[in-house]
């Protein structure tokens, strides 16, 4: 991670822009950021961690007041920061969320935080992130670092480390965990803590199930439990020897059960016999009711035939009353409908004198009332067609007025035409001529880029034939040499030959050579035996360096062609030449392009707008032509009007209007054909009602009666006829049911009846017991099921129990060791146990530094004692002085031993939280303040460590306010303070 530059608008006390370049200033790998307290030092670093976090470090983060009070409201609070991570050089721009003056009206509103990540290609800065989240997640891959590691590591805060130097165990654990992921161990810690409530859990859930077991077996027996067990039911004691009291309490209910089963057999037979005594006894009370009954219906049935021969008598006369019945209501019909007629004539007649004027009422009269009438109906269309003119005639007007305000308009506007086509017909020429000459421009510039990537490719690959030369001269010499081994063991070979045959001969054996049987002198080799296989393989080595050497060759030969391609279509010019001539070509053919962008649009506008012109010209001509016929036929309607409105009026006479005279005639004919109506209608109603009468009398004299009225009155409703007759029906009926029931034989002699409630009460005696005896016996059967299944689930209880507590005793005991509780004498977490060991590293580390610093004096030791009053321990920090030989607490140390401590400590631990980030490159540090406690030969001392940590390009910023470093750190930046805000010494 290496800082290159840095520019802040509007942040902190700098109110304008302020930029630092850090590869300038840094040029010797250490510098120095100088200026008096307050001026703005640390700002500068704090801007550097919110362009990579978003966040500032410590109490300065929590008020989020980032803006600058002396900036002004145009200039907007923003930090840029050129950083290289993980061999990406990026550019980070980020704006918090701030105020900013309303572009329209007056206030402010709020504009939103954002964040833009740049990269470093060859084309320059491209876009990687505009968003927040996405741009902090590819910085945050890139850093490897936390916000809260990255300000320990890279700024080395003096102050801080002083406290963590001094500090107690448990603040110092507190900042070592946003250093040091420890997540992990403490969700091991909750996962075991939750793991032994689990298993407690379950095993208490076990003993009171094991009591509950119990406890169901005394309620399903009914009795106690013993005094032995009762702690079974709160779950206080383990349940043992249970199983043998749940047995005893089973066999009890065995013989139980065996006892109830007797007791139902005789409770069911007394049941069936008092069931058939009180059935015979119910048969023989039915008999008895049904003998009563049947007499007492007898002798009502006499009583009541007296009160029914009056309704026999108006049943028969309703009887002969029934076949006149029509004529009579015909009669009555006919009479009213010739009173109602003589009614509607005396009205009608009223009606008409209203409107008589004298004039009688007849046929004649209301037929000329209904012609004139008729007549007049055919001028109604008229009275139509007068106001459909007079709508015309006030349209006219207003389509005249409004014709004529558009011809005016139109004959201006054709005015203005010409003009505005010259224009565009210049802006048209100007564009085509601008898109002839833009292929030319286009092929300059492909081929002026062509020959800057042919330059750039030459250059890559001329350094790239260097190599391959060099590669090859190595592979021939590697086969010569190769070669020459080849040919060397291959003459050893033949020259041992002899002595090779002679290894392979055997006793006996012939020689393939002469073929003798005996060999009593072979040959004997010279120096070390070369075998068939030896040449073979440096034969193939040798043929394989050749291979190699060919093919590097032939690679050569490709690229010393590429490159000759290249150098021709390159030119003469260097690469720097060919970029000019790029840009050159590049920016004429982009202006030419944007000038012939506009030709399609401008040709289809100038084609547009003469459309419109003549569009404009012809649209004027039909509005004239329009105007001439509006005026025409306003004319004609005006005269229309005048000879519609003469023809009504003179139809119309004395009356309001011709409607008004239409519906006066109509209703003095209705009202005069309502009387002649109502004349026929009362003569022919008169009529009726007299050959009625005539009519009805004659029927009613042939059915015995005297006259209309004693027939009217003998009328019976058809309901109460049926009703006299439905109950002279029934009381016949139930008269000769009676007297059939009495004359049963079973009913002849019946014996004394018998007590039936008495046998009742016996029988439901009996049955009550029966159901008792049957209930005793289901309840024993119950329970001994029930304790049977209970001795199972008991057992099983046991059994889970024992398993459950041996888990639940393991589980607590890992549980109180990671938590620091139990076995664990040192009281440590399982995570202050890991951080611990990386405390150890950290001093181990810090030591070799804080020795460098001291001469030689001290070194620090990690301590795992408990704290004080037996608090946790293994966080502890000491130094042991080499003068003494005394370990002394790290409070102990003067001013100016502590800043080197704790400059030690702060080096150390970025060392530590480096390797544990995995192995994140540090190329730029910031120490910040401490040295104004030093003697000369102290600083002497941490100088020369911060020079060390200059080693390997490592560039280090040291931010003080003390004057001595100005004359040992030659480069260096100085931040001045004003009431404008501060700003950087030029």
């Amino acid at each position: 991670m290496r800082v290159h530059r840095l520019t802040v608008s509007a942040f902190g006390p700098f109110a304008d822009r302020v930029e630092v370049d850090f590869d300038d200033v840094g040029r010797d790998g250490l510098f120095l950021l100088w200026g008096p307290t307050g001026a703005g030092k640390t700002t500068l670093l704090d801007a550097v961690v919110f362009a990579l976090y978003g966040t500032v470090p410590g109490a300065r983060g929590e008020e989020k007041r980032l803006r600058s009070d002396h900036a002004g409201e145009a200039v907007r609070t923003e930090v840029e920061c050129e950083v290289t991570l993980g061999g990406e050089r990026l550019l980070v721009t980020r704006r918090p969320e701030q105020q900013r003056p309303k572009r329209r009206g007056t206030g402010w509103t709020t504009e939103q935080a954002r964040l833009t990540v740049q990269r470093l290609t060859d084309g320059g800065w491209e876009p990687v992130s505009t968003r927040i989240d996405e741009g902090s997640e590819h910085l945050r891959t890139r850093l490897g670092l936390s916000a809260e590691q990255f300000c320990q590591v890279v700024l080395l805060p003096q102050g801080d480390f002083a406290r963590f130097l001094r500090a107690e165990p448990d603040d110092r654990q507190r900042l070592l965990r946003t250093l040091f992921d420890v997540g992990r161990f403490a969700r091991v810690e909750t996962w075991l803590d939750e793991q032994r409530r689990a298993a407690r859990a379950e095993l208490d859930e076990l003993r009171v199930r094991a009591s509950t077991v119990l406890a169901r077996v005394a309620q399903v027996a009914d009795v106690e439990v013993p005094e032995e067990l009762a702690p079974e039911l709160v779950g206080a004691a383990e349940p043992a020897h249970a199983a043998g009291w749940v047995r005893q309490v089973g066999a009890e209910a065995a013989e139980r059960l065996a006892r109830q089963e007797e007791a139902a057999t005789r409770a069911a037979a007394a049941v069936a016999q008092a069931d058939a005594e009180l059935a015979r006894a119910r048969e023989e009370e039915a008999r008895h009711v049904r003998r009563d009954r049947a007499r007492a219906d007898l002798a009502r049935l006499q009583a009541e035939a007296a009160d029914l021969r009056p309704l026999r008598a108006a049943l028969e006369a309703g009887t002969r009353a029934e076949p006149v019945r029509d004529v009579l209501e015909a009669a009555g019909r006919a009479a009213q409908e010739a009173e109602t007629a003589e009614a509607a004539l005396s009205a009608a007649q009223r009606s008409w004198a209203e409107v008589a004027a004298d004039r009688p009422a007849d046929t004649v009269l209301s037929r000329t009332l209904r012609d004139e009438a008729a007549e007049l109906r055919t001028l109604l269309p008229e009275v139509d067609r007068a106001a459909v003119l007079e709508r015309e005639v006030t349209a006219a007007v207003r389509e005249i007025a409004g014709l004529t305000a558009e011809c005016e308009r139109g004959a201006r506007s054709a005015a203005e035409w010409p003009a505005r086509l010259a224009a565009l017909e210049s802006a048209v020429a100007a564009a085509a001529e601008a898109a002839a000459a833009l292929p030319g421009a286009t092929a300059t510039a492909e081929q002026a880029h062509a020959a800057l990537v042919a330059a750039r490719d030459a250059a890559a690959t001329t350094d790239q034939l260097v190599a391959r030369r060099a590669a090859a001269l190595r592979a021939r010499e590697e086969w010569l040499d190769d070669r020459e081994t080849w040919h060397d063991l291959r003459a050893r070979r033949l020259d041992g030959m002899a002595a090779e045959l002679a290894a392979q001969l055997t006793d006996g054996a012939p020689c393939p050579v002469c073929g003798g049987t005996e060999h009593p002198a072979p040959a004997a080799a010279e120096g070390s035996p070369v075998t068939r296989a030896d040449e073979d393989a440096a034969r193939a080595r040798a043929d394989e360096r050749e291979a190699h050497h060919l093919e590097l060759q032939r690679s050569l030969q490709e690229g010393e062609r590429e490159l000759a391609v290249l150098l021709a279509r390159a030119g003469e010019l260097p690469p720097a030449g060919h970029e000019q001539t790029v840009a050159a070509a590049t920016a004429a053919a982009r202006e030419l392009r944007e000038r012939a962008q506009g030709l399609d649009a401008a040709r289809r506008e100038l084609v547009q707008r003469s459309a419109e012109r003549d569009a404009a010209a012809t649209a004027l001509a039909e509005q004239r032509e329009q105007l001439v016929t509006r005026q025409a036929h306003r004319t004609a309607a005006e005269r229309a009007l005048v000879e519609v409105r003469d023809r009504l009026a003179a139809a119309r006479g004395d009356d309001r209007d011709l409607t008004a005279r239409i519906r006066r005639l109509t209703a003095e004919a209705e009202r005069c054909e309502a009387v002649v109506d109502a004349e026929a209608a009362e003569l022919r109603a008169r009529t009726a009602a007299e050959r009625a009468r005539r009519l009805a009398a004659e029927r009613v004299a042939g059915a015995g009666f005297p006259d209309l009225l004693s027939a009217g009155d003998a009328l019976l409703d058809r309901s109460r006829a049926a009703a006299l007759e439905r109950r002279v029906t029934e009381h016949d009926q139930q008269w000769s049911v009676a007297t059939a029931v009495l004359a049963e034989p079973e009913l002849a002699d019946l014996p004394p009846r018998a007590d039936l409630a008495a046998l009742t009460g016996a029988c439901q005696g009996a049955t009550a017991a029966r159901e008792a005896a049957v209930a005793e016996l289901a309840a024993a059967g119950s329970c001994l099921a029930s304790l049977t299944g209970l001795t199972a689930e008991l057992t099983t209880v046991e059994l889970e129990l024992e398993e459950r507590r041996a888990v639940a005793d393991q589980v607590t005991g890992l549980a109180d060791l990671v938590n620091g509780r139990g076995a664990n004498t040192l009281r440590m977490r399982l995570q202050a146990f890991v951080l611990a060991a990386r405390l150890e590293q950290v001093a181990e580390v810090a030591s070799r530094r804080l020795a460098d610093m001291s001469g030689g004096r001290y070194r620090f030791l990690h301590s795992d004692a408990l704290g004080r009053h037996g608090a946790r321990g293994g966080l502890g920090l000491d130094v042991l002085d080499e003068y003494t030989g005394a370990r002394r607490p790290t409070k102990t140390l003067s001013g100016g031993e502590s800043f080197m401590a704790s400059l030690a400590l702060a080096l150390g631990l970025a060392d530590v939280v480096t390797a544990e980030s995995g192995g994140v490159q540090i190329d730029t540090l910031f120490v910040d303040e401490g040295f104004g406690t030093l003697d000369p030969r102290a600083l002497d001392a941490v100088m020369t460590v911060l020079d060390e940590l200059r080693r390997g390009g490592r560039t280090v910023g040291v931010i003080s306010h003390v004057e001595e470093l100005r004359t040992r750190i030659p480069s260096r930046l100085e931040v001045v303070a004003g009431r404008e805000g501060s700003r950087l010494a030029s």
